[in-house]
């Protein structure tokens, strides 16, 4: 069997051509990298294709990682996986991250896989000496992954030292295998599996989740990317979990298509934490839609993101932009106001709201470069 494999969910983006039938790879490639994935997955699958020697007609499935791993790491490598089995009609098969590390390790071992979640938490799986999963992907902390696992288990990804340091046994080893899932390692994962309908994320935290008190403080800066519509399915992720009814994919695909459209999402590190959305018409621009996810509202990010939007929309020949706000919504009325807008107009009963009819506030900016 030949199998297409590829990674993004993490610091790394690799893509392998295997053949079960052989010992070796055809065609293998990895890159260590923080962000970028989007970027260099496809060529990097063209290379590996050509490599091989074979024709994408002549793979039979497609493995991909599903999670856990980055928010948009996760989502770049499904949908690259997903559009090209749909596009030539090949099976698509979801790995998980730590099953794919642990097919770095070639010791016939105990295995615990841990790695890095942040905010003091790690993404953990077990697995047998056989390599079959004893406990599913979970979130946990280092101190407490170890505490049931065999002696004499190797731990391996890159929370592995925090794990064996947090665990206070002596009867634990590193594992000298990769930390990142390898593509050319995991792919023959995807033989024994029979593929159904198209792998999901895995997602291991709730995206909704309210962050602490202690934790509500400003953001520092932002890193503010612009957005086409190769982006439309992440937006649309986004937007779903902002808004109680989220825009679809094809919404935004056919949005971001439309000429004077411009887009962009606040990230911090990998995690997209806010989006915008304006459309220009000569030197007029529309907020369409702007929000911050729930785990990062009420800490600066709409500010930040709304403030550099101006700025390149300025460069794009805009000096007044609008838009509108439900009369109820006292936080962005807040925001807006501190952002130097000011009321232009009201649209009576423009808003259905729980039943009741509800005034939009037209509002207005004036923006010099």
């Amino acid at each position: 069997m030949k199998i297409l494999s590829l990674d993004t969910t993490m610091a790394g983006c690799s893509a392998a051509i295997v053949d079960t039938d052989s010992a070796l790879p055809l065609a293998a490639d990895f890159a260590a990298m923080e962000r970028g994935h989007a970027e260099a997955l496809p060529p990097m699958v063209a290379k590996v294709v050509k490599t091989s020697g074979l024709a994408l007609s002549e793979i039979d499935r497609i493995a991909v990682t599903t999670g856990p791993g980055t928010f948009t790491g996760v989502r770049i490598g499904l949908a690259f996986a997903r559009g090209l089995g749909l596009a030539r009609n090949i099976p698509v098969v979801g790995i998980d991250s730590l099953a794919a590390i642990a097919a770095n390790e070639t010791q016939r071992v105990h295995l615990l896989v841990a790695s890095d979640a942040r905010n003091d938490e790690i993404y953990a799986a077990m697995f047998d000496a056989r390599h079959r999963q004893l406990m599913p992907p979970h979130v946990t902390t280092a101190a407490a992954a170890a505490a049931d696992v065999p002696s004499e288990t190797l731990v391996l990804g890159t929370a592995a030292q925090a794990v064996i340091a947090g665990s206070r046994r002596n009867d634990l080893a590193l594992s000298l295998a990769g930390d990142m899932p390898v593509a050319a390692h995991f792919a023959r994962l995807a033989a024994i599996v029979t593929p159904a309908e198209m792998p999901l994320p895995l997602y291991l935290r709730a995206p909704d989740a309210k962050p602490q008190a202690s934790a509500l403080r400003k953001i520092g800066l932002l890193s503010i990317e612009d957005m086409g519509p190769a982006a439309a399915e992440l937006m649309a992720e986004l937007h779903g979990e902002i808004f109680e009814e989220g825009w679809t994919r094809l919404a935004f695909t056919e949005m971001l298509l439309t000429p004077g459209t411009d887009a962009a999402i606040a990230r911090q590190s990998d995690e997209p934490l806010g989006l915008i959305v304006t459309r220009r018409a000569m030197d007029e621009a529309e907020i369409i839609t702007i929000g911050t996810r729930p785990s990062a509202q009420r800490r600066g990010v709409a500010r930040q993101l709304l403030a550099q939007h101006m700025v390149a929309l300025t460069e794009k020949g805009v000096r007044h932009l609008f838009l509108e706000v439900a009369a109820s919504n006292a936080a962005a009325l807040r925001l807006y106001v501190a952002m130097g807008f000011a009321e232009a107009g009201r649209r009576k009963g423009y808003y259905r709201s729980r039943g009741r009819d509800e005034d939009a506030i037209v509002m207005r900016r004036e923006i010099t470069p």
